[in-house]
């Protein structure tokens, strides 16, 4: 029975030390985020992109870094490569003249260019509240070559989401212009094929001399690829999860996914995925804005 009470009282004691112990040694917290909340695309879920103002300061710029580095835009091959993106146009956003040869010279607002590259803007539809022009560039910002909506069958509206994709491939020399999945127009001269430069790309303005043309309107989805992603009619699906793979050089979901940008507290930056190893600075008038949408089932 002895035997028996000093059992219990050691193991009594026993407990008391290491109750003690860990309340003297608590475990190590784990200094970073383990699980990142993110939006999850299911049917009918909340979905989250950022709004433009159109304002033309230069903190309003939205662009992707060019330094002629591996992973950045001057790994892009010139005969094969894809810049896409969805748009939503508001009423009040700048609408180019279609007659005018380039986009300094319409006016229109932008929704991607690299300087002395191609440039994307929108311009004026007699059947529609807006269409787009693509132009490729000389080194003077002069247009060499043109594909536009307007004389598709695409009428665009303001307020609703286009998907845009500009494309080439080396397999069939051809640069493809798609609105919405509808291939609008092509050519296989080799006008089309880009130069390989360390220009930036320019999501919502252009650069000639100075800041111009700012969008007014929402962004959700780019993407960059070095492939042509797209050689036929195909459906976009609004706010889906594009697949990152090999051939990704820049995506973006936009889904105010932001973390600070290190070691600088000042200023937020946007979830990259590929390849490309530099931030994207979220600017000062963008808003998040969400809506629910509805994605279709498989």
């Amino acid at each position: 029975m002895k035997i028996f009470k000093y059992s219990i009282a050691t193991i009594a004691l026993l407990l008391s030390i290491v109750f003690t112990s860990c309340e003297a040694d608590p475990l190590p917290v784990y200094p970073d985020v383990i699980v990142q909340i993110d939006t999850v695309f299911v049917q009918g879920v909340n979905v989250t992109y950022p709004t433009f103002t159109g304002s033309d300061t230069g903190d309003d710029r939205f662009y992707a870094f060019s330094g002629g580095s591996a992973t950045d835009l001057s790994s892009l091959s010139a005969t094969d490569w894809t810049y896409e993106t969805w748009i939503k146009v508001d009423a009040d956003a700048l609408i180019g003249d279609r007659t005018a040869l380039q986009g300094a010279d319409a006016g229109g607002a932008c929704i991607m260019e690299r300087g002395r590259n191609f440039e994307l803007y929108l311009i004026d539809d007699a059947n529609a509240d807006f269409a787009i022009k693509y132009n490729r560039l000389d080194s003077s910002n002069e247009a060499i070559g043109t594909m536009q909506s307007d004389e598709s069958g695409i009428n665009l509206s303001f307020n609703e989401w286009a998907h845009v994709a500009i494309t080439r491939s080396s397999s069939d020399n051809t640069a493809k212009f798609f609105i919405n999945g509808v291939l609008i127009a092509s050519s296989d001269d080799d006008l089309w094929i880009q130069p390989v430069n360390d220009t930036w790309l320019d999501f919502n303005y252009m650069y000639r001399g100075g800041n111009i043309n700012f969008f007014k309107g929402s962004f959700d989805n780019i993407r960059v690829s070095y492939v042509e992603r797209y050689s036929s009619d195909f459906e976009p699906i609004q706010h889906e999860r594009l697949p990152v793979d090999g051939d990704t050089l820049l995506q973006m979901d936009l889904d105010e996914n932001l973390t600070p940008f290190d070691p600088v507290t000042d200023f937020d930056k946007v979830e990259i995925k590929g390849v490309y190893s530099y931030y994207i600075k979220v600017i000062n008038t963008v808003f998040w804005t969400s809506e629910d949408s509805v994605i279709p089932t498989t």
